[in-house]
């Protein structure tokens, strides 16, 4: 579905260290089929497979969804929009750019309504000779923010600066899922590993600005492959993918109801 939602153009360099890849939709998918995918993409980010089956059993399906909403879910508008791009922008690390992402970072909120601290995502490329380690800088907009790019490039340089403690975290919870790739992603806080540095720029069409990139190029100081993301309706989309999320689990029983 992804794949086939956002459609990239030819990348370009822009200034002497920003590579651009510009991704955006023709309007041709099916609008209740993007808006499943999203709300289960957006779900599975928030709640794990086993938390989710004991949240079935424990509270049933008419519940269900009331529980995600307090519970899981942000209200606040401008955290459901950051959570979403970062959803997305996981989504297309992991399936477009084949990306190892093995944590999602939203599981581990505190409070719905507050960001998780530290790398939005982190992503691997562990067969390379030596690791690739990514953790790109998110950034989603509704209105036109003609700095949102080197806030991007600010954040990204603090988080990189941190990147071993994001690492550990990962490796933490990899140990907790019992998962083989712990101790490879472990290795590389001995053994070492190379950097990409990626932003992701999520942001309404209709408010876009090329000026965005211009000052973005002009504030990279070191390589940074930069996606930028144009959606018409940005905001309606974050809604309904919501929506969707919370609907999800109601019609993932009837499937299982079916066989």
């Amino acid at each position: 579905m992804l794949e086939r939602w956002l459609t990239a153009a030819e990348p370009v360099t822009v200034g002497e260290n920003l590579g651009l890849r510009r991704m955006s939709t023709d309007g041709s998918i099916d609008e209740p089929a993007l808006d499943a995918w999203l709300g289960h993409e957006l779900l599975r980010n928030y709640v794990g497979p086993g938390e989710l089956d004991v949240t079935f059993r424990d509270l049933g399906l008419p519940e269900i969804a009331d529980h995600l909403a307090k519970h899981k879910f942000p209200t606040d508008d401008i955290v459901q929009t950051g959570d979403f791009g970062e959803a997305l922008g996981g989504a297309l690390f992991r399936r477009v750019d084949r990306w190892c992402v093995p944590v999602l970072k939203l599981r581990f909120k505190h409070r719905p309504n507050q960001p998780v601290q530290g790398a939005d995502f982190v992503a691997f490329r562990l067969t390379r000779t030596p690791p690739v380690v990514a953790a790109p800088e998110v950034k989603t907009r509704t209105k036109k923010e003609l700095n949102v790019g080197v806030k991007a490039t600010q954040s990204l340089q603090q988080v990189l600066d941190d990147l071993p403690s994001s690492i550990q975290f990962i490796v933490a919870r990899l140990i907790e899922q019992g998962s083989a790739l712990a101790h490879r992603v472990a290795r590389l806080l001995d053994e070492g590993y190379e950097v990409e540095r990626h932003i992701v720029l999520v942001h309404d069409d209709e408010q876009w600005d090329q000026r965005i990139v211009e000052r973005l190029a002009t504030a990279v100081s070191a390589h940074t492959e930069t996606t930028v993301i144009r959606l018409a309706g940005l905001r309606q989309i974050v809604s309904r993918a919501y929506a969707a999320a919370m609907a999800d689990p109601a019609r993932t029983a009837r499937r299982r109801a079916e066989g």
